[in-house]
């Protein structure tokens, strides 16, 4: 865990500034999902992050938060000055020991792009001294674990639609992340965004698309019945676990519990209208799928997958990308998201990069 060289010594400040001896904030800590769910949905505010869905969180907790020695922690946060009863701030957590050590975590496990708690809506997001005194109440209730690791949070000066900043971060000492996430917006119309791009990249989002419906079969669809959604997924499942070893790179999700994972996020964002998964197919046979999700007109890009033989003509994945964006701005989207990394196929849509910053104490 090279993040563990930022671990701050000393209990009584970070970054230099002392807690305050008393708090108008009272935290707790829990184990138990449903009762946290509950609250959660009675926090949830409209704009919330696309990861913050009662569906995403339940699926997480009931699969890769029981995978590697992982348990829930969850902490809420609640404004002592009111009424007491109501939530200032949620923490969706795990914990898991490692050489020994109690290490508490955001609810990730890789598989999450950008981790942020639940804020009850109001204008203090920003105020360092509301920040102390949240994580004086959180590090108490922490008491007896021994590394807080929060990683991939947006940093403070990015605040768009579903990537709100922590109001954690004045109080945390925070250090860049190695990794970005990756963004496009399209105020307007599309054709006058798509003109914005370079003209060689224009031209080859046509030339692709024209190769890719040679085929009278070939098509673009958004997948919304549950079971073919699941067929459609297991294909995608199979095709990216293929390139991906066949690449010789480090994969995760062809694990049972990361599989499960994705199956139930699927099923329930189907449900809820968070989830979307989209596919260039030519009759039965699936040549590129994409699954993401959907949060107060922002889309995030999550998983992608192509054939690897007899289509690479027609750049697949890119023309994926292309194709699903187009289509959920018809639905009135205005903000893409390819998430975190650093694929070459990203930059070709004119991105501008989301920094994102990690804390360890």
């Amino acid at each position: 865990m090279s993040a563990l060289s930022h671990v701050e010594a000393g209990p009584l400040a970070i970054s230099g500034v002392p807690f305050p001896a008393m708090t108008r904030y009272v935290a707790d800590v829990g184990q138990d999902l449903e009762s946290f769910l509950s609250r959660w949905t009675r926090l949830q505010p409209a704009t919330s992050s696309p990861f913050h869905s009662v569906a995403w969180l339940r699926a997480w907790y009931s699969t890769i938060g029981r995978h590697g020695g992982r348990e829930p922690l969850f902490v809420g946060v609640r404004d002592g000055g009111g009424d007491g009863d109501t939530d200032s701030m949620l923490l969706p957590l795990t914990r898991r020991r490692c050489a020994g050590l109690w290490v508490v975590e955001f609810a990730d496990g890789s598989v999450v792009d950008y981790n942020a708690p639940l804020l009850a809506p109001g204008g203090w997001h920003d105020d360092p001294a509301v920040a102390h005194g949240l994580w004086h109440e959180v590090r108490r209730v922490l008491k007896g674990h021994d590394i807080v690791l929060l990683e991939k949070m947006p940093a403070q000066r990015v605040d768009q639609p579903g990537l709100r900043p922590s109001p954690l971060t004045p109080a945390l000492r925070t250090y860049a992340c190695s990794m970005s996430g990756n963004q496009f917006n399209v105020a307007g119309d599309w054709d006058t965004w798509r003109h914005t791009l370079d003209k060689r990249v224009r031209k080859e989002f046509e030339r692709s698309w024209r190769v890719f419906t040679r085929s009278p079969n070939a098509r673009f669809e958004r997948i919304t019945e549950p079971q073919r959604a699941r067929d459609v997924l297991h294909l995608l499942e199979v095709q990216q676990a293929a390139r991906m070893h066949a690449l010789g790179y480090p994969y995760l999700l062809d694990q049972p519990a990361f599989r499960d994972f994705y199956r139930l996020a699927l099923e329930g964002g189907l449900q809820d209208g968070s989830a979307v998964l989209t596919a260039l197919l030519d009759g039965d046979d699936l040549v590129a799928a994409q699954f993401g999700l959907v949060c107060d007109g922002r889309y995030i890009a999550l998983r992608l997958s192509i054939a690897e033989e007899g289509w690479k003509s027609c750049s697949p994945g890119r023309l994926m990308c292309e194709r699903t964006a187009r289509h959920l701005h018809e639905q009135g989207l205005t903000w893409f998201d390819f998430g975190i990394g650093d694929y070459a196929h990203k930059e070709t849509f004119n991105v501008s990069h989301i920094p994102l910053v990690d804390a360890c104490e």
